[in-house]
């Protein structure tokens, strides 16, 4: 009986090691996020081994930004400039590196830096002290679930190849990914950034129909500079399996040199599984039992 008592508490202790490993597992491959109510999410970001800094995850840009104050807090020294393209035009900012990134258990060593002030450039509030651009992201695979409220990234001990759903190669070109609709007509910059459907207007008006909100025109405008703006509603837009119907979308002239025909913002789906490795996304994916 003693013999037996003895087996049934290392079974039971195998067991809570077995459930305790799988919970540090969890927990170290899921980062929770916060949801705006604009769509856009962030995440908490380690800096040189500094915990609790909240970043916005931005699949639309290109290199990671923090803020100038950040920069100055951590020590974080100018190495030199770059020109940055925008949405709102081009700007010139201070280029710094950061020693250790980390995003969950995810170390990205010796990483390349923008430094501004991100409220006066892109219009962030206080609590974002930086932009989690596609020079980080694009180096693992994950599930944004906004629904959740997760960022799950892909490991060797947390594999979610065993999703399904449609699958959407894109198009990697400086970093960003551009993905084609259904229908082919149009190849958009998925923007995770950016709360707004924009299309440029030489291509909205290759679609028919295509309707314009009477006096719906604006200025989009910030310290870099300045878009006029149309709001309009196109009939349907179908990205993998997902059809959307009578969507808003912001009109605007299309800059010299974009290759893009507009921005997706990820906000319009509940989760999306990216593989930056063989290039494809899934829209709202399922997992196989």
């Amino acid at each position: 009986m003693a013999q037996e008592s003895g087996f049934y508490r290392l079974v039971v202790a195998a067991c809570l090691v077995t459930t305790l490993q799988s919970a540090i597992t969890s927990a170290d491959s899921t980062i929770p996020i916060k949801v705006r109510d604009n769509g856009r999410l962030l995440a908490p970001v380690a800096l040189n081994g500094n915990e609790g800094y909240t970043f916005l995850l931005d699949t639309g840009a290109t290199t990671t930004v923090i803020s100038e104050r950040l920069a100055a807090k951590i020590g974080i020294t100018a190495t030199g400039t770059a020109r940055v393209h925008t949405f709102a035009g081009v700007v010139s900012l201070t280029v710094g590196r950061v020693d250790r990134l980390q995003i969950g258990i995810h170390d990205v060593e010796g990483q390349q830096v923008l430094i501004g002030d991100l409220k006066r450039l892109f219009g962030l509030d206080a609590e974002i002290e930086g932009i989690l651009g596609q020079d980080v992201l694009s180096t693992f695979n994950f599930i944004l679930d906004r629904r959740r409220r997760k960022l799950e990234i892909e490991d060797n001990d947390n594999d979610v190849t065993s999703l399904s759903g449609t699958k959407v190669s894109f198009e990697r070109r400086g970093g960003k990914i551009y993905i084609q609709e259904a229908a082919g007509g149009l190849r958009l910059m998925l923007d995770s950034g950016n709360p707004y459907l924009v299309l440029y207007k030489d291509v909205a008006q290759e679609l028919h129909p295509i309707t314009v909100d009477s006096g719906g025109s604006g200025v989009v405008s910030s310290f870099i500079g300045r878009r006029e703006i149309l709001t309009a509603r196109i009939p349907a837009l179908q990205i993998g399996g997902k059809l959307f119907r009578n969507i808003e979308v912001l009109l605007t002239a299309r800059q010299s040199g974009r290759y893009e025909d507009g921005f997706l913002p990820l906000h319009f789906f509940d989760s999306i599984y990216i593989n930056n490795l063989e290039n494809f996304l899934i829209v709202n994916p399922g997992r196989r039992r």
